[in-house]
């Protein structure tokens, strides 16, 4: 048997069919409300059979937390019927569908849009951003912490099987983790010890959530950036990451999830065993996934899984060499189903995102609409 196809079991029982995870993408393809839009409907549908964990992309638990526009947001009950459909979609072949919940804090351009105001951890000016952030009261803080444990509530009611909590990718709990965006020196900063204080009460406050409104099923599992280097400065490395790792392996999470495939084994040795380690492969082929399992219990792929929207399904069908690595024709663009504003946004020749081989046939694929 093909090792990515071992069933997993989790912390809280749950057996995952497979050690594929298909990674949160932000998808581009909802209303600017918020609401789960048709072509996230397609998206998410297409990928049904993509890996054993299905994640959604990065979805605001408050109104004042949306970096991008266009994405699926969990921060009022009239998200929940959008989504109780997307649930559905996403599930049907048995796999386990999770919501990615975030705030952006500092980083929430769309909430400046819409409403003027950014909240984050410090009153630091942010070069790259073109507004001015407030600082978060003590009372805002918990709020906003609350806010994680309401979101993870329509989560359950819309009928997923869990969440990720995003602690990755300078949003506002890794903004609380850096000393580049966290200046505070009361209970939220000033020590490596008070800057974990933010993600372990989101971790706790959803977990009394899950307890409270869901079955012992429920997913919870929580992703970082290993590191966070500027130019200047350091808001954290891979040795205040490992503390914070020993810190969440205890806090009987079903997973910790990373960014990057740098630090596999350090981090595998400091887990050791607690909780499922999900890394990242090297690239999208299914013999990168195969040698990602030497340091996680499962691999996630976020382009792999743009590309290639059967991957789990061929691998467990004995048919890994039809696995697609590449874009090949307007027909292949066309039938992966991207959301047109994530087209846009991946072709940019300005933008910095990691883009599969074969793009440019989306742009007559773009052309002909």
């Amino acid at each position: 048997m093909n090792r990515l196809n071992e069933p997993i079991t989790l912390n809280n029982g749950v057996v995952i069919p497979n050690r594929i995870v298909m990674a949160p993408m932000t998808s581009k393809g909802s209303l600017y409300n918020g609401i789960v839009g048709r072509e996230d409907y397609e998206f998410f549908s297409r990928r049904s059979e993509a890996a054993g964990i299905i994640i959604t992309g990065a979805t605001a638990v408050s109104k004042l937390g949306e970096n991008f526009s266009y994405q699926m947001s969990i921060y009022e009950d009239g998200f929940i019927p959008g989504l109780t459909e997307l649930a559905k979609n996403m599930k049907r072949h048995g796999n386990k569908v999770l919501v990615q919940i975030y705030h952006s804090g500092a980083n929430s351009k769309t909430s400046y849009e819409k409403h003027g105001k950014v909240v984050a951890p410090s009153n630091v000016n942010f070069p790259h951003l073109p507004y001015q952030v407030t600082e978060l009261t003590e009372a805002e803080i918990l709020e906003v912490i609350k806010d994680f444990g309401r979101g993870t509530k329509r989560v359950i009611e819309a009928g997923f099987d869990g969440v990720e909590i995003h602690g990755a990718y300078k949003h506002i709990i890794q903004q609380f983790f850096s000393t580049y965006s966290n200046k505070r020196k009361d209970h939220w900063g000033g020590t490596l010890e008070k800057r974990m204080n933010f993600a372990l009460e989101v971790i706790k406050e959803v977990r009394e959530t899950a307890k409270k409104y869901a079955d012992k099923n429920f997913i919870i599992g929580y992703r970082l950036t290993e590191e966070e280097m500027h130019k200047d400065s350091v808001g954290y490395d891979i040795h205040d990451t490992l503390k914070l790792i020993d810190k969440l392996a205890d806090a009987n999470l079903d997973y910790i999830h990373v960014t990057s495939n740098r630090f596999g084994k350090q981090i595998k040795n400091v887990i050791k065993d607690r909780t499922a380690f999900i890394y990242v492969p090297q690239d999208v082929t299914p013999k990168a996934a195969e040698d990602g399992l030497e340091f996680g219990d499962m691999v996630s792929l976020a382009r792999g899984m743009l590309i290639e929207p059967d991957f789990a399904k061929k691998i467990i069908d004995g048919k890994k060499a039809e696995v697609a690595t590449k874009i090949t024709s307007v027909e292949m663009a066309r039938s992966l189903h991207w959301p047109m504003k994530m087209a846009e946004w991946l072709l940019d020749p300005n933008g910095r995102n990691a883009v599969p081989e074969g793009i440019e046939f989306f742009k007559d694929t773009m052309e002909k609409e």
